[in-house]
């Protein structure tokens, strides 16, 4: 079976923050005991037209083998709305991006078990570039081809750090909120928020700020810290987060407020509403009091004549006494 030429992987949104884009199981348990973890896993930078940045990847050799690494560099883009990206083929012509600027010191290279290695790439920005956003992203690779010299065997496993550099300039920062969400009506919590940003603008943002519950009459019950997450130009980023509260009861208005880009462009508030209502619990309460009342209005006349007896009693009682 002939080899893609272009690998395509998913990797999460979330190494923008700092977790590991991690690809391709291996396909054998020998081939389990090999792997390979790459540091920094994010490069967020900065430049002028014409500027040069150097700067270091290292390489590290989890297993205890020895083990073949391939050094490639390649563009990225946004996927789907959960924060992924894919390996974008050669021939797609990428608007961001940035692997013509990229050069990397050792394409390929051995480390021997639990070793490291550090590798030294280059970002040559034109004299010419435009204000805005590039990507790309540096893999390393083991097993393969590259590894094997078989054009027939897979790759075993492929780890990479995404670059994202911005150009500086007069760029485009523009999100929007494309929807903002949550159930209308909730038994108990906790309650779920799901917002969309769709960035319109040519470098990527972090959305920051809060959601602002509130209760009848106005009251303040908690403002929800936003997750921290960017959004790719182009690219529609949904975002979920909690009120971790169990018991709940009534109509509440969720608001979201904060801003975006460096100079902290404000979001335009988009508020919704819904209710809690343990309605089970309510329910059983309800049917709890509805049969005592029965009761109390089946036992009336039994109920009268004991109280008639009682009232008796006490009244002979207090002739006797006098």
């Amino acid at each position: 079976m002939k080899k893609n030429k272009y690998l395509a992987f998913v990797i999460s949104f979330a190494i923008l923050a700092g977790a590991g884009l991690v690809l391709a199981p291996a396909s054998s348990a020998q081939e389990q005991k090999r792997g390979i973890m790459i540091s920094p896993l994010t490069f967020d930078l900065t430049a002028n037209p014409g500027d040069v940045l150097k700067n270091k990847l290292r390489i590290i050799n989890m297993s205890d083998n020895v083990t073949p690494v391939t050094i490639n560099i390649e563009n990225f883009k946004a996927v789907g709305e959960i924060g992924q990206v894919i390996i974008a083929p050669v021939e797609e012509e990428m608007i961001y991006s940035l692997k013509n600027w990229m050069k990397a010191e050792a394409n390929e290279f051995i480390l021997g078990p639990n070793e490291q290695k550090v590798v030294d790439f280059m970002i040559e920005v034109p004299l010419n570039a435009e204000p805005g956003g590039k990507y790309g992203s540096i893999l390393a690779s083991i097993g393969g081809e590259n590894a094997t010299g078989g054009m027939g065997t897979s790759v075993v496993q492929q780890v990479g750090s995404l670059v994202l550099l911005v150009v500086s300039g007069e760029v485009k920062e523009n999100l929007e909120i494309k929807s903002f969400s949550t159930p209308s009506f909730l038994e108990y919590g906790p309650v779920p928020f799901e917002i969309k940003f769709e960035n319109k603008g040519s470098i990527h943002v972090k959305p920051r700020g809060f959601i602002s519950i509130s209760s009848w009459g106005n009251k303040k019950e908690i403002d929800l810290e936003l997750p921290l997450n960017n959004v790719m130009p182009g690219a529609v980023r949904k975002i979920e987060t909690n009120w971790d509260t169990k018991w709940l009861f009534g109509k509440y208005t969720a608001t979201i407020v904060g801003g975006y880009g460096t100079s902290n462009i404000p979001i335009n508030p988009m508020t919704i509403e819904f209710w809690v209502l343990p309605w089970k619990l309510m329910l059983a309460v309800f049917i709890v009091l509805a049969i005592i009342l029965i009761i109390l209005f089946l036992s009336r006349k039994r109920l009268r004549m004991a109280a008639k007896i009682l009232l008796k009693g006490e009244h002979h009682a207090t002739r006797k006494d006098s």
